[in-house]
């Protein structure tokens, strides 16, 4: 046994919403940021296609430990969608 290898696989990430599209992702994965939460934007398994660049579903995941922050967060962002301006 090497005494480089973890005892412990880390938690997988968990995902905590989906986008239409990249921008929409970069928005929604930003927000998180800015509250601490790291995020990743991985394509949707349906949507893999290179050629679609920004076009296709994305989906956002986070740290395991991080993911019912981030639920609450979004969750927020979706409720208080009536007060935007222009809605």
């Amino acid at each position: 046994m090497s005494i480089f290898r973890r005892s412990e696989k880390p938690p997988e990430p968990v995902k905590v919403a989906w986008a239409a599209q990249q921008a929409e992702a970069e928005l929604l994965a930003d927000i998180l940021r800015q509250e601490g939460i790291p995020s990743l934007i991985k394509r949707n398994k349906g949507f893999d296609v290179p050629d679609f660049l920004a076009a296709g579903a994305r989906d956002i995941y986070v740290p395991a430990s991080a993911a019912d922050r981030a639920k609450e967060i979004l969750a927020d962002l979706k409720s208080g969608q009536d007060s935007l301006p222009g809605s």
